[in-house]
C-alpha cells in the first residue's frame, strides 16, 4: 500500500509540474517567413570583339563577322531578358543598319572614305535560368562591296554597346 501512495503521489506530482508548465508557456506565436527573389542580370564578359578581319576592295564581295559569347551573362531563373545595342559611336541614322567604323588616322567621318558602313544584329531575349547558368548569345555584323569599295587604306574601328536587362 506504501508503494501504490508513493506512485500516486510521484503521479499526482507530475501532473501539477505539467499543469505548471503548461500555464507558464503562454500561448504560441506564428511566425511567417518570406522573400522576394529579384529579376536581375550580370554580364560576366564585359568587352569582346567583332573582327571583320583584311577587306579587299579588288576582290569585293560580302563580309561578315560573328561574335558568340558562351558566358555573356546570366540572369535570375525565370526572369525575362533582353540584349539590345546602340549604334555605334560613327553611326549615320539609328537603327542598327548604318553603322560606320571610323578610319584610326581620320577625326570624324564627314569624308565618306574615311568610314565603312555595316550592319549589326544583336538583339535577342530569353529567360534567365540561374545565377549558376551561362546565357550565350551571338553578335553578327556584316558589310559589303559597296561599303567598303573606296575606303581609304588603314584600319577602321568602332565601338558598341550591347546592353542586357533583366525584365
Amino acid at each position: 500500500m506504501k508503494l501504490r501512495s508513493a506512485v500516486l503521489k510521484a503521479a499526482i506530482a507530475a501532473s501539477i509540474l505539467s499543469m505548471t508548465n503548461a500555464a507558464m508557456a503562454g500561448g504560441t506565436q506564428t511566425i511567417a517567413v518570406s522573400a522576394n527573389v529579384i529579376s536581375k542580370c550580370t554580364v560576366t564578359t564585359p568587352n569582346a570583339t567583332l573582327a571583320f578581319g583584311p577587306l579587299d576592295p579588288v576582290v569585293g564581295g560580302t563580309v561578315n563577322a560573328v561574335y558568340t559569347s558562351a558566358t555573356g551573362f546570366k540572369c535570375t531563373n525565370g526572369a525575362p531578358y533582353s540584349v539590345s545595342s546602340d549604334d555605334g559611336l560613327w553611326f549615320s541614322s539609328p537603327g542598327g543598319a548604318n553603322n560606320r567604323m571610323k578610319l584610326s588616322s581620320a577625326a570624324d567621318c564627314s569624308t565618306a572614305t574615311n568610314c565603312i558602313r555595316y550592319t549589326l544584329t544583336s538583339v535577342t531575349s530569353g529567360t534567365g535560368a540561374g545565377m549558376s547558368t551561362n546565357i550565350s548569345f551571338a553578335v553578327t555584323g556584316q558589310t559589303t562591296t559597296a561599303d567598303y569599295q573606296n575606303a581609304a587604306f588603314g584600319n577602321y574601328a568602332d565601338t558598341v554597346i550591347l546592353t542586357v536587362v533583366g525584365l
